[in-house]
């Protein structure tokens, strides 16, 4: 056997093992694609030109009364609280230093965000207001692998009548969904990072590639739109026909563009008009 036929079937086995590593679970395309043409009003509707800061009780009945899905995002603090919350640290939203997971929830509804009047609401609370009325994407904030933000997250979301999809950059995250709950639709979340972002780049590659999905097993694909010229979603979206998901989209041009390749988009700072309008699933 000659060299060129040797890296032949080496270059095939390789793809072949690719395109293994980053299938998706097709249990869940059809309950998935119930969500085509979803808006997900991203970490709510917020304004702060309007006092209305980003995940915030204000924020979400907006999207409630305006018919959007609604992307939050979810943290537990040090006792255990499932506080809704999007950064890693306080910095930004709150001007203090610090995380979710270092703080009680005590400490944590004390601190203002974004300089309104407004404060950090448990996720219980959010499900009281959108009650059903439109679908939610969590986004479960998981560092490491220990799962306890899951199993409580889990343990809310099983008296919660309303619909809903669970997400994470962590593919441990979705494991332990995939593992305890196999029924819950849950997406990989991910983008094509830089290396200037200082991330450990095989976990890096893993992410970007999509290759993580050998442990998560998503039923859809959650992807920064903005960065998507990868060949682990091409394979995902044309080969396997996995619902896919734009984030962020922040302009109605943008939105047409995600058109043609994406099924659901997570949006902010305008309202789509296009073919992305309703926030309810088709079964509503």
């Amino acid at each position: 056997m000659n060299t060129l036929i040797v890296l032949s079937l080496t270059a095939a086995g390789l793809l072949l093992l690719f395109v293994w590593a980053v299938h998706p679970d097709g249990s869940g395309r059809g309950r998935s694609l119930v969500f085509s043409g979803c808006s997900f009003a991203h970490r709510g509707l917020w304004d702060l030109s309007r006092g209305i800061a980003e995940n915030s009780l204000p924020a979400f009945r907006a999207a409630v009364e305006n018919g959007y899905g609604i992307e939050l995002d979810v943290h537990l603090s040090k006792d255990g609280r499932l506080v809704v919350f999007h950064d890693d640290t306080l910095d930004r939203v709150c001007g203090v230093p610090g995380t979710i997971e270092g703080k009680s929830y005590d400490e944590l509804r004390r601190l203002p965000l974004s300089g309104t009047d407004l404060y950090m609401p448990l996720l219980g609370d959010v499900l009281k207001i959108v009650d059903g009325n439109v679908p939610l994407l969590i986004e479960l904030k998981l560092s490491g692998t220990k799962c306890r933000l899951c199993e409580k997250t889990m343990d809310l979301l099983s008296s919660y009548n309303g619909a809903y999809l669970i997400e994470s950059f962590n593919p441990f995250a979705l494991y332990w969904f995939r593992t305890h709950h196999p029924e819950i639709l849950r997406g990989q979340l991910s983008s094509r990072y830089s290396p200037s972002l200082g991330l450990n780049p095989l976990i890096r590659i893993a992410s970007t590639t999509l290759v993580e999905n050998v442990i998560s097993r998503p039923h859809f694909i959650a992807y920064n739109h903005k960065t998507d010229d990868v060949l682990g979603l091409r394979i995902c979206r044309n080969l396997f026909h996995a619902p896919c998901f734009a984030w962020t989209v922040r302009s109605e041009a943008d939105a047409e563009q995600c058109f043609p390749r994406y099924d659901a988009i997570i949006f902010e700072h305008f309202l789509p008009s296009s073919a992305f309008l309703s926030g309810r699933p088709r079964s509503y």
